[in-house]
């Protein structure tokens, strides 16, 4: 049987009905917490449904591109391990054997896989001193090399963006051409994620304005893109559609027997991915509780109170997107935004009435 098309992907048209959902992710807009919303629903076969509520950017469509944040995270994890389905990259190996010369002060004692999971002890760079100093990536990267592990390597957990770019360089010198170019050709191309870049300038009509962090004036805006167009962050600078996002969500699924999708990565290798890695470990959160950490490699376990399954797997950003991947349901969920420093709830309130819906 031959689904039409789902006007906001293009993919072939999921039989869901997102009513109560749109109407969860019309009320944040309608009570000013968010400015719009994108949000849609992929299955394994590539079916898919998508909804958006329109805000002062009345423009948003499936099509929009918006700042992803820290999604990018999901993304560049997804790409690593791709040389660990290789054979070519040992995650638990010190990254010395693959970034020579980053040794001493304990830098031999940290893995790829302790950058993966936010334990490798090294500083981070602040949101203010990327605002303010603008540093290329060659700077950035410069910082990471010379930082050092404040504590053991895996002794402990805290947030880090700046490490990830020990990682960009990895790939970069494993794949012999720049980091940006391999994740390209490696990963967004295979999947057919054409929007999902750190450079969205020739496509500026399409870009939904980030609100809040005094970035609305216009051009405050345009020399913060081509600070992010140069720093190329791979802890959180790509920018995307929601198409794309389901793409990749789809792509993490376990495959459709009848409807095969493009595959980047084996079982095992996402199996690996997606655990929790960091059992035992607690962490002071945003709002003064401390919580237990669920952190796979790049990719986050969700919080205790929030809906899917036990392999459930996501990835948060600072804008208000995330991708939410429920293997046991058999489908995932994008939804984005363009709130700086938005709250969690509405994508988690966006989720559980699509869980409801889904019985």
């Amino acid at each position: 049987m031959t689904h039409p098309a789902d006007p906001m992907t293009g993919a072939a048209d999921l039989d869901i009905d997102l009513g109560p959902a749109r109407a969860a992710a019309a009320r944040f807009v309608e009570t000013g917490e968010l400015p719009c919303i994108a949000f849609g629903v992929i299955d394994a076969s590539g079916q898919s449904s998508a909804r958006v509520v329109q805000g002062p950017d009345r423009s948003v469509d499936g099509q929009s591109i918006f700042f992803l944040g820290s999604v990018t995270k999901a993304i560049v994890a997804t790409a690593v391990m791709q040389y660990v389905d290789e054979g070519r990259l040992d995650i638990d190996a010190p990254l010395a054997r693959y970034l020579p010369g980053f040794e001493g002060e304990r830098r031999e004692r940290v893995t790829a896989a302790h950058v993966l999971t936010h334990t490798s002890g090294l500083p981070d760079l602040s949101v203010e001193t990327l605002r303010s100093e603008r540093p290329t990536y060659e700077r950035s990267l410069e910082f990471a090399l010379a930082s050092t592990p404040r504590w053991e390597p895996g002794s402990a957990y805290e947030y880090n963006s700046a490490a990830w770019l020990l990682l960009s360089e990895m790939m970069a010198r494993l794949s012999g051409q720049p980091f940006a170019s391999a994740l390209v050709q490696r990963l967004t191309v295979p999947l057919g994620m054409l929007d999902t870049s750190f450079d969205p300038r020739a496509q500026r009509e399409r870009l939904v304005p980030v609100h809040g962090f005094r970035i609305s004036n216009r051009l405050v805006q345009e020399v913060l893109l081509r600070f992010l167009v140069r720093a190329q962050l791979p802890g959180g600078g790509m920018f995307g559609t929601l198409a794309d996002m389901l793409k990749l969500g789809r792509a993490m699924l376990p495959p459709d027997a009848a409807a095969s999708g493009p595959r980047v990565l084996s079982g095992a290798a996402i199996d690996e991915m997606t655990r929790n890695h960091t059992d035992g470990m607690t962490h002071l959160s945003e709002d003064g509780v401390e919580r237990e950490v669920r952190q796979g490699l790049g990719w986050r376990k969700p919080q205790a109170d929030w809906p899917g399954s036990e392999r459930t797997f996501t990835h948060g950003g600072i804008s208000g997107g995330r991708l939410w991947v429920d293997p046991d349901a058999g489908f995932a969920f994008a939804f984005l935004s363009n709130a700086w420093q938005a709250p969690l709830r509405p994508a988690i309130a966006v989720l559980e009435e699509v869980y409801r819906t889904m019985g």
